[in-house]
């Protein structure tokens, strides 16, 4: 017995002494300076401890931190202190980390951090498989991309590094950055991923949107990053300061990060408030149609097109004095607008389906009814009015 134990000490010295021994190829992990190191047996399990400017490699890999305990026969280090894992292009940073030479895997924990040349991957644990290029970080975990200015945010992220995808967990958070704070484009949902290097996201379930004045509620959204298209599907929702959307699908059409056009699919409606300046009245304008398209430019609305069984509700005013409701119904409708009022209108139809009749306050009495159904129908979510 007492020989066994000399065999083990004698063979302990030599690892931490003789590193040169050790095999130096074939994926090891080489020991390549230590201020100190010092062996020892802990339950019969044979230690390595190294302390002060700890440098091991491994392949392409080099491990930096201020202390080390080596276990050897397990082949795994746990490495504490300021830890730098260097892989180029990526790094791994942590507290501590274990290293687990034979599997390639690295638990890392405590201001865990994953970087490569465009992500940051941040939470309080990570842990790191070499081999699938796959990480899983949990607690407070954040992936950016520092030159998008886009952020993913949850619980837990599962980050595919090579194939560009990553799976986000618990109350899972989008953010893309805008110069101005107000103008940041803000997702959230149950379900969240990114594809294809963070040009593709999807939220699933329970979506919300808010970038600006605009925001949506749908159960999934697709965001074309290199497009600039937001898709909205599954009951989709959208406001715009005055403005209700509702349709089977709803694009948001972007320019450089701003709004440029709202185009909705399918049992299309559009409700606006008449501007309270004009009257302080609750009125409402109404379009729907199998197909509508909205124009923003400057951050307001400067053309409407609707497409197919097209019908307007529209209120009309000189100056501030109410003079009416205009009723609309054709094939299309086109307006333009400027400064929030109605500039010029088209109507595109057969002549048996085209109708335009103006109705002045005296004479709407019938027509405001019909236009309350219409509204309660939006709000109940109904689908689109047919042609009346």
């Amino acid at each position: 017995m007492k020989k066994k134990i000399v065999l083990a000490i004698v063979a302990l010295v030599l690892y931490i002494v003789c590193p040169s021994l050790r095999a130096q190829t074939g994926g090891r992990l080489v020991l390549v300076h230590a201020d100190s190191a010092r062996g020892f047996l802990h339950e019969g399990r044979m230690v390595r401890e190294l302390t002060g400017n700890v440098v091991f490699q491994q392949d392409s890999s080099h491990m930096y931190c201020h202390q080390a305990r080596q276990f050897v026969d397990e082949a795994y280090v746990h490495f504490s202190g300021a830890v730098r894992i260097i892989t180029p292009p990526r790094q791994l940073l942590a507290d501590e980390i274990y290293h687990y030479e034979q599997r390639r895997e690295q638990v890392a924990r405590g201001h865990a951090r994953l970087i490569d040349l465009v992500r940051t991957l941040d939470a309080e644990s990570l842990h790191y498989y070499e081999v699938q290029d796959r990480a899983v970080a949990a607690g407070h975990a954040v992936l950016q991309d520092r030159d998008e200015w886009v952020t993913l945010r949850g619980r837990l992220i599962e980050y595919k590094r090579s194939a560009g995808y990553a799976d986000v967990q618990g109350q899972p958070v989008f953010v893309r950055q805008d110069t101005s704070a107000h103008d940041s484009l803000v997702i959230r949902s149950r379900i969240m991923e990114m594809f294809d290097d963070g040009k593709r996201i999807q939220a699933r379930d329970s979506v919300t949107l808010v970038q600006g004045t605009m925001s949506a509620q749908c159960g999934l959204l697709s965001y074309l990053r290199t497009q600039e298209k937001i898709t909205l599907a599954l009951q989709p929702r959208a406001q715009r300061d005055q403005d209700r959307m509702r349709g089977v699908e709803i694009d948001l059409l972007l320019k450089d990060r701003t709004l440029t056009g709202m185009q909705i699919r399918g049992q299309a409606m559009v409700m606006t408030r008449v501007d309270t300046l004009l009257s302080a009245e609750m009125m409402h304008d109404f379009l729907s149609g199998e197909e509508l398209y909205v124009g923003v430019r400057d951050n307001q609305v400067d053309s409407v097109y609707v497409k197919g069984r097209a019908t307007s509700y529209y209120h009309f005013f000189d100056e501030k004095k109410y003079l009416g409701i205009n009723k609309l119904l054709g094939d299309e409708i086109g307006m333009g607008f400027r400064d929030g009022k109605v500039q010029r209108v088209t109507v595109t139809s057969t002549p048996a389906t085209s109708n335009g009749i103006f109705y002045p306050r005296r004479q709407q009495s019938a027509l405001v009814t019909e236009l309350n159904e219409l509204l309660a129908q939006f709000q109940r979510g109904a689908a689109a009015p047919q042609q009346q």
